[in-house]
């Protein structure tokens, strides 16, 4: 809602004042926000979202788990670390952008995006040009573009350079980054052997799961309990696995890998330590380390390797051969009474296992 005599905006947000369960302690915050480049001075950008999802690492912010603190101005922090949205305005030193623009926050932990607008300085934003973003109608692929789909790239980019027609394994592999991996890894020429959860209690939902990974591209997909079988059956050891689960389904990875391969973690949902056999470690000389996907970014002094990585996963996109997972979009309406806001987003951020929320803003 623009004020013409101020140029301001109606916003708002997302906001925490402290730690703590995500439903309990966000609330909203309706603010008015400038528009005019006077206001906004030498470098600051005026932002309207277009989309921001909802990661598990959020609400890990939230809870003051995650080693990404949020950043507290006036005694809030506005959630979210992932979204995209165009630009509005921009200030009088600002010669690089323009209003239409979309563009995605340069860094965690530094702009909030749940938010239906937000300000932003220069230095805190990374553009997607249009020719990044051709054949593209939604903007969910550019909003979830910086963690998910970037960790997969990386996984099977980073560690041997696994050759066209190797063996990939991975766990978790329905989670937003295993449905990613199987895709990425097809575009690159890479098999994939993929492990979900027995699902015991739920007879019906194994199947239908395989199915569905399957058709993302998936070789082969297989429930934890029959990893061995399946792994005797593939003709040779894996060249890359890819642990999200951490606790004992890690060492069934480990034991996956070909002599020199590596082990790579990049999650530990199980919240267990690994349990790595020494065997394949030892005399197999199996790589076992870490990734996580903000440090890479931090490492990179050149930008060239980010918008290329950018660019061919939107290009990917564009060509059918990303297909985001199965998520609830949230609409977050501009000029909703603050209650009912407060009441969307409590909803949103409230733990659930197997669902992947996003928030979509847009007009009233």
């Amino acid at each position: 809602m623009l004020s013409r005599a101020g140029a301001a905006i109606r916003t708002q947000a997302a906001v925490f004042g402290r730690t703590g369960a995500p439903a309990e302690v966000v609330g909203v915050r309706t603010a008015e926000m400038p528009t005019d480049a006077a206001a906004l001075g030498a470098d600051g950008v005026a932002v309207r979202m277009l989309a921001a999802p909802i990661n598990p690492s959020d609400l890990n912010q939230i809870e003051g788990t995650y080693p990404v603190k949020a950043r507290f101005t006036a005694g809030q922090a506005v959630g979210g670390n992932e979204g995209v949205g165009q630009v509005l305005s921009v200030g009088r030193s600002v010669t690089d952008l323009r209003p239409g623009d979309w563009v995605v926050p340069q860094r965690a932990g530094e702009l909030g995006t749940w938010a239906t607008h937000v300000l932003a300085r220069r230095s805190q934003l990374a553009v997607i040009p249009a020719a990044w973003r051709g054949g593209l109608v939604e903007p969910m692929h550019v909003a979830t573009l910086r963690v998910n789909l970037s960790t997969a790239y990386r996984l099977l980019r980073d560690f041997g350079a696994p050759a066209e027609g190797s063996w990939v394994v991975q766990n978790a592999a329905n989670s937003s980054v295993g449905r990613a991996v199987v895709q990425v890894a097809r575009a690159m020429g890479l098999r994939t052997l993929n492990v979900v959860r027995d699902l015991r209690g739920q007879p019906d939902r194994l199947p239908r799961l395989k199915a569905e990974l399957r058709a993302l591209g998936a070789d082969l997909v297989v429930a934890e309990s029959e990893l061995l079988p399946a792994l005797r059956g593939l003709g040779g050891p894996a060249a890359l696995a890819l642990n999200c689960v951490g606790g004992r389904a890690a060492g069934l990875l480990a034991r996956a890998v070909a002599p020199g391969g590596w082990l790579v973690t990049y999650g530990g949902m199980a919240r267990q330590p690994l349990a790595l056999p020494t065997g394949p470690l030892v005399f197999g000389d199996v790589r076992a380390c870490g990734f996580w996907m903000n440090r890479w970014y931090e490492a990179q002094g050149d930008r060239r390797e980010r918008d290329a990585m950018w660019q061919w996963l939107l290009r990917l996109a564009a060509d059918g051969g990303l297909r985001l997972p199965p998520m609830e979009l949230v609409a977050w309406r501009d000029g909703l009474d603050e209650r009912r806001a407060l009441d969307v987003v409590r909803a949103a951020v409230g733990w659930q296992e197997g669902a992947k929320r996003a928030f979509v803003f847009g007009g009233a």
